[in-house]
């Protein structure tokens, strides 16, 4: 009978020790997933303002150029995509937000100077 306990209690604490482990596994699976995210979105965000800098100076260079106002705005896009790829970033994720910032400059500039 005694032996019975002895095994008994040792299956238990094994059976505990994996719980604990499997439970560990998960928290420590879901904390590294959710670092992952925040760095992905931080890198994101990073990236944008990089890409928010190299318009604001094309655009001062275009607006420089003395061009019309569709090729100051091809100028604009072929500097960050050129500097996008220089840095190593892909472009693609942000070529709507890059149009829509460049409209906005260019409204927002526009209305400055009427």
């Amino acid at each position: 009978m005694g032996d019975f306990i002895t095994t008994a209690n040792g299956l238990i604490a094994l059976i505990t020790a994996l719980f604990s482990l499997i439970l560990t596994g998960v928290s420590l699976f879901v904390a590294i997933k959710q670092l992952l995210k925040n760095a992905k979105n931080k890198t994101f965000a990073d990236n944008w303002n990089m890409i928010q800098n190299i318009a604001k100076a094309a655009m001062t260079k275009a607006e420089e150029s003395g061009a019309s106002g569709a090729d100051k705005k091809q100028m604009v896009i072929d500097a960050v995509t050129a500097g996008c790829k220089e840095a190593g970033v892909d472009i693609a994720p942000f070529v709507n937000q890059l149009d829509a910032f460049i409209n906005n400059s260019i409204t927002f500039a526009n209305s400055l100077n009427k």
